[in-house]
């Protein structure tokens, strides 16, 4: 049996009270949050049109950030949203607003159908927005527990745009007090949260990971 105390455990408990909460979120809440995420999405890429956004495609309960993504694809960016691969990898599609996507990757994610790309694409990104259910001032991150994105993360400097700048994406009550998310060796803590209300800066710790 698990022991109650160790960080897994304590991960499994906060997640659950969090995916509650995400349920329990006002339609009318949710609507004025995608006004806020296409906004500072928005401000994130200003002055670099060059620049590709990769992101993913939420579920109904998560941050809404379709419309910012629909947004910078008419602003010329291209977008990227990731494919769940064997093995726990991260594979890249190309996304618009109208091309066709399925239902089957991790947890139900929405992967559009088309080709895949590698972490190459990276060379030209200059946001990439991390899913999460919440995230520390301190840097740490909870994930959805499949281990894609820490992985990701951890290899990312070697194919990273030297303008990229990682966010995770939440919302602005789930940027919580530092310490308040338990962490393991593998998890990769992250500097930046873009929520509805703006981005906001973290103290990404020391050996729990490379970003």
């Amino acid at each position: 049996m698990t022991d109650p105390g160790t960080p897994a455990e304590a991960k499994a408990r906060l997640r659950r009270e969090l995916r509650a909460a995400r349920t329990r979120r006002a339609r009318a809440a949710r609507e004025h949050a995608a006004v806020g995420f296409d906004r500072h999405l928005a401000e994130l890429l200003a002055g670099r049109p060059h620049l590709d956004v990769a992101a993913y495609l939420p579920m109904p309960t998560e941050p809404p950030l379709e419309p910012a993504l629909a947004a910078a694809h008419r602003r010329g960016h291209r977008i990227w949203v990731p494919v769940c691969e064997p093995g726990h990898r991260l594979a890249w599609a190309h996304w618009t607003p109208d091309a066709p996507v399925r239902t089957g990757g991790l947890g139900g994610l929405r992967e559009p159908v088309g080709a895949r790309h590698g972490a190459e694409v990276m060379r030209a990104v200059g946001v990439l927005l991390v899913p999460a259910l919440a995230v520390s001032h301190d840097g740490g991150r909870l994930g959805f527990g499949g281990g894609y994105y820490d992985r990701f993360l951890a290899q990312l400097p070697r194919t990273a745009h030297p303008e990229l700048r990682t966010a995770v994406c939440v919302f602005a009550d789930e940027v919580l007090p530092a310490g308040a998310v338990p962490t393991e060796r593998l998890d990769a803590p992250v500097g930046l949260a873009l929520t509805e209300d703006g981005p906001v800066r973290l103290g990404a710790r020391t050996g729990a990971g490379t970003r």
